[in-house]
């Protein structure tokens, strides 16, 4: 059951709000390495990155929809199954549960995809499912962990707002984002 509590200033947060807000951020992190990736490897018909600036905002409710949905639909069966986990085996509560269970879920998840693609007539190859089952599960243990702090500090009376988890992930991309930039645009440099 998940639990929401108040805020100081009496608005809900809910270990919901702080998953989805983690899975934005780790989006936003995926998004800056992309695109410095594209920086300093451009194709033959690469545009200037301006139109994404621009089509940001318009893309942000999506972003929003996608993460509520991975949130539903892998982080929050994850923190049930660790917690169930931890009772059921010893441990309870334990953080190492959920990169356990973050495991299971994304095989789940991966497997149920691979047998619908199978059915449609779009087999890969054993390694791209495997790529598939550790990036969703790197994309399932921060917000779960997350998760885990958020109810684990809302029992306590101190919640975890999401604002928070929003605004230290944004400087967090924008910090990683500048070192990746530094050192791409450094090796580029010495190399080229």
């Amino acid at each position: 059951m998940q639990t929401v509590t108040a805020d100081t200033d009496g608005r809900p947060s809910s270990g919901l709000t702080v998953t989805v807000s983690a899975l934005m951020v780790e989006m936003a992190f995926a998004a800056a390495a992309l695109w410095s990736w594209g920086v300093t490897h451009p194709g033959p018909e690469d545009e200037s990155g301006a139109l994404a600036v621009v089509a940001l905002p318009l893309l942000l409710p999506v972003v929003a929809g996608v993460a509520l949905l991975l949130a539903l639909t892998l982080v929050l069966p994850t923190v049930a199954l660790a917690r169930r986990a931890g009772v059921w085996w010893g441990g309870a509560g334990a953080w190492w549960w959920i990169p356990g269970m973050a495991s299971v879920v994304a095989a789940a998840g991966v497997t149920v995809v691979g047998v619908g693609a199978g059915c449609r007539g779009g087999v890969a190859a054993p390694g791209v499912y495997l790529w598939w089952w550790l990036g969703v599960t790197a994309l399932i243990v921060p917000a779960g962990l997350l998760s885990r702090l958020a109810r684990r500090r809302a029992r306590q009376g101190r919640p975890v707002r999401a604002r928070t988890v929003l605004f230290g992930g944004c400087a967090g991309v924008v910090a990683f984002f500048m070192a990746l930039l530094t050192v791409a645009l450094g090796v580029a440099s010495v190399l080229g």
